[in-house]
């Protein structure tokens, strides 16, 4: 970061992330993930389903990796710091404050601009109740009607097209075909190459997801098809590909019409689809990575073509982080391929916040990996988190992390999540 003055009585600014800001400028950060369906809904109300609901709650201090150190994130609980063992070596963080501590004390609170993790008519209504009530002088934008259609998945299937339209490099690609109806997906099946994907258009983070090998439908693949088309009107369905890596193309939209690329993600996943950690090191290396798949070439051509179009459907509606989820398969002559638009995640996400853990946190001749673990049985994350911590001590270098198991959150009896990193001097 670097300060100064422009001219001699104009406020001091600050360069960060790409943006000029005012250094008085604070920010809230809200962790509100799965905020699709939410969005969706495009209601006051919303109650989360009780999977996403837990991780909201158990991984609510996320935003403090991410935030400045005069901001504020909201959290249930602002007690939970207490049981955070973040290193000193990182300095002052954020500070975390409840909706009570805001309704007694808001009025008394600088500006500050609300950041959630995904922006929806419910997070903004929240807000706008939170600013009323407690006369905190936030600034809240509007809710765009937009936004409902951006955040579904036929927009990215729209991008995903016009990608390969400007860049045919890319190779032929299936574009996901949106079945209304239960006549509609068996008609689809019929004739589909198996194995394939039906997906909700609202959803995130391999929730929302149904494998197809066979078109004879077992009485649970039904009532998933029949369930998801009740609650959202339509589902998609495409091939799924002989995945090699999975990674993303992580960007910022300024709302003004100019998309700035942000950085390159490369993550993992479960079997079906579920995120479960990213790859931690410089940009370098994970370009290098994927070159040695497809070529810088290719990579480069990707990124400027999804930048362009991401500026005409997104550029001048939306302000805030896109997420471009992507895939490296094989084809059936067993070539390296690209995938460039699996989905648009019209949101803060996990990958982003693996380039800020790296570029915040991590000693440049380190690397690791950045990982979300969920334990079904209560406890059984509280003894997997006791021994990373005995068995990987913390070693820095510079005030920056070189090796070590580091919690992100805190890990009770009660966790069934952890999230944290885990950095080494190398990474496979």
């Amino acid at each position: 970061m670097r300060i100064w003055n422009r001219k001699k009585n104009e406020e001091a600014v600050s360069y960060r992330d790409g943006f000029f800001f005012h250094i008085n400028m604070r920010y809230i950060h809200y962790f509100n993930p799965g905020h699709e369906m939410a969005v969706l809904q495009g209601q006051p109300s919303y109650t989360a389903p009780s999977n996403v609901h837990k991780m909201m709650k158990e991984l609510e201090l996320l935003p403090l990796w991410y935030a400045d150190s005069q901001d504020f994130v909201l959290v249930d609980n602002p007690e939970k710091i207490k049981e955070l063992d973040r290193p000193n070596e990182f300095g002052p963080m954020a500070s975390p404050v409840s909706t009570e501590f805001i309704l007694k004390k808001g009025a008394t609170l600088p500006p500050a601009t609300i950041n959630p993790w995904g922006v929806s008519f419910h997070s903004l209504h929240m807000f706008s109740n939170l600013k009323k009530l407690s006369g905190w002088p936030l600034v809240i934008p509007q809710w765009n009607p937009a936004y409902t259609q951006l955040c579904g998945r036929q927009t990215a299937a729209f991008c995903l097209k016009r990608i390969i339209e400007i860049e045919p490099s890319v190779g032929e690609i299936a574009i996901p075909v949106f079945c209304n109806s239960l006549e509609e997906v068996y008609k689809e099946l019929k004739t589909a190459s198996f194995p394939v994907i039906c997906k909700m258009p609202y959803s995130s983070s391999g929730r929302g997801l149904l494998w197809l090998d066979s078109s004879e439908l077992v009485t649970s693949e039904s009532n998933w098809i029949k369930g998801a088309l009740n609650k959202q009107g339509t589902i998609s369905i495409e091939p799924a590909l002989n995945k090699v890596q999975d990674f993303a193309m992580e960007f910022y939209s300024n709302g003004q019409g100019t998309i700035e690329y942000k950085g390159l993600s490369l993550f993992s996943t479960e079997r079906r689809g579920a995120y479960s950690g990213n790859i931690l090191e410089s940009q370098q290396r994970l370009k290098e990575r994927l070159s040695s798949y497809l070529g810088e070439e290719l990579i480069d051509a990707v990124r400027d073509a999804v930048k362009e179009v991401l500026e005409t459907v997104y550029g001048t509606q939306y302000t805030g982080y896109l997420g471009v989820d992507m895939l490296v398969y094989k084809d059936k002559q067993d070539k390296y391929k690209i995938h460039p638009c699996i989905e648009v995640n019209m949101r803060y996400t996990m990958g982003m916040l693996a380039v800020h853990l790296y570029e915040r946190y991590m000693a440049s001749n380190s690397a690791g990996r950045f990982i979300i673990d969920f334990h079904k049985k209560a406890g059984e994350a509280q003894k997997t988190h006791r021994m990373l911590q005995e068995k990987n001590p913390l070693f820095f270098e510079e005030n920056k992390l070189r090796s070590g198991y580091l919690p992100l959150c805190p890990v009770t009896e009660n966790s069934h999540y952890i999230a944290y990193i885990m950095a080494s001097a190398t990474c496979s």
